[in-house]
């Protein structure tokens, strides 16, 4: 439920409503943005808040089986109670308990008003809107979730649809294939976060400009999962396991997100619940990882940055846009 201060309220919204609906944002990633203009999200419908949760997510480690905790008034206090070890019982704030249900259709006509789109839009496809035309003619096309843009027959629905426009879309991030395919089809694609500028910019409005910069950029990382083959920039890199493990666990979660992945959510994935949760644990494979992407690179000190460590949550990134990264199973 962590979410950075930074991050635009529009684009932590649509980032939320990638997986289609019910598409939540829940109090704690509300509180940065809590205000007038949150507010008006609320009157006009975008945001609707839900009833106060009665459940939280079970610990990290647990082997309880339960698939949620129940929340407890405990001295006027609410609190995540584990039913079996009460020191892990977490006390909950009151933002915590509320969330706000995201509706995706009123978040794209929003989009589209705040932008200059005076017809409205219009949904050519599931998930995927018609928004309007660009002073340069071109058609331009808001894909509001994955599903949208993944859809089999993509290309030539929206061919049959819009037969001699040029389009641009907005989207999520997708595969290499899937930006390639598209690409090859005269498609213009530019990744959903890239449109809506910084958190000076203007609400919800598309900086068109940016649609006219952005570049579809060949992927630098290359990982084949079941042969454990490392490409970076070209380059082949022979991983130990742990290091490998580690290098796959950083790209997926750059894929879906710009932000740091906690020391304890990686210790899970690597080492799973036989280890005890201290931050150091993660330093010697990441130390490793950072050696043997460096080894023979004409840049070691570079490519070693590209494993960025942060403090406040402690944890670890990949330093790459999701359009850089390719996996392959």
């Amino acid at each position: 439920m962590d979410c950075s201060v930074s991050e635009t309220l529009v684009r932590l919204l649509l980032r939320l409503s990638e997986a289609g609906e019910p598409a939540v944002l829940w109090g704690r990633q509300a509180v940065p943005h809590v205000g007038r203009n949150f507010d008006r999200l609320l009157e006009r419908g975008i945001l609707v808040e839900q009833a106060p949760a009665e459940e939280w997510d079970v610990c990290p480690a647990c082997d309880c089986g339960l698939d949620a905790r129940p929340i407890q008034t405990v001295s006027d206090q609410s609190v995540a109670v584990c039913p079996f070890d009460h020191r892990n019982d977490r006390i909950l704030e009151a933002c915590d308990l509320q969330s706000y249900s995201i509706k995706l259709v009123a978040l794209v006509r929003k989009i589209a008003t705040a932008s200059g789109f005076t017809n409205g839009p219009s949904e050519i496809l599931p998930g995927m809107w018609h928004l309007g035309q660009m002073t340069d003619r071109r058609e331009l096309l808001l894909a509001i979730t994955k599903a949208a843009s993944q859809q089999p027959g993509l290309i030539a629905k929206l061919r049959l649809l819009i037969p001699s426009a040029q389009v641009t879309m907005i989207a999520p991030v997708l595969s290499v294939t899937e930006l390639a395919d598209l690409v090859e089809s005269g498609i213009h694609v530019v990744r959903t976060e890239e449109c809506f500028g910084s958190i000076s910019d203007r609400g919800f409005a598309i900086d068109f400009a940016r649609l006219q910069q952005s570049r579809n950029v060949a992927p630098r990382l290359s990982v084949q999962r079941a042969a454990k083959i490392v490409c970076l920039d070209g380059h082949p890199k022979i991983l130990p396991d742990q290091a490998f493990q580690l290098l796959l666990v950083l790209a997926e979660h750059a894929l879906e997100s710009s932000g740091i992945l906690e020391n304890r959510a990686i210790e899970a994935r690597l080492w799973g619940s036989n280890i005890h949760k201290i931050s150091s644990q993660v330093r010697e494979p990441v130390r490793t990882l950072r050696d043997a992407l460096a080894t023979g690179s004409t840049d070691p000190k570079a490519v070693r940055a590209l494993i960025e460590n942060r403090h406040k949550p402690n944890g670890y990134r990949l330093v790459l846009a999701p359009e850089e990264i390719e996996l392959a199973p």
